[in-house]
């Protein structure tokens, strides 16, 4: 299905003006830099474009990452595209929003809280993660 990503896996982030969205940002952004994922913009899905509307809505596993509790980007994903088997929110793991640049240690810790529940939702699947450093998918 994706070509470039072995896995089939896509993600979306929250992206908003909160750290936190910034933070989700981040994360899906490093998944996609690692292959792990494909990133699929929320803009275009929450404007209704046909070619991410129907990208979501054709991939087995999309993986939403929102920021806050207001839980923007799953919302959009329900409205436009189905109700998400993985999704994922950085306040409910224990992130607090605070002042000033984006730490990517805090990416990194958050990324593998990510990746370990993900990896335990998925653990029959050939594709598992369990959100060690020694997968080969990071």
């Amino acid at each position: 299905m994706l070509e470039k990503y072995e896995t089939g896996f896509l993600v979306v982030s929250c992206s908003g003006a909160l750290k936190s969205g910034q933070v989700s940002n981040a994360i899906a952004v490093k998944m996609a830099e690692n292959g792990f994922a494909e990133m699929i913009s929320i803009a275009g899905i929450a404007a209704g474009l046909d070619e991410y509307v129907d990208k979501a809505k054709r991939v087995n596993d999309l993986i939403i990452i929102d920021g806050c509790d207001k839980k923007c980007a799953c919302k959009i994903v329900e409205r436009l595209v189905g109700t998400p088997k993985h999704e994922f929110c950085l306040a409910e793991l224990g992130y607090l929003d605070s002042e000033g640049p984006v730490d990517m240690d805090e990416v990194d810790i958050f990324r593998k809280k990510i990746k370990l529940l993900y990896g335990q939702a998925k653990s029959s699947s050939k594709y598992s993660v369990c959100g060690c450093e020694t997968c080969t998918r990071s």
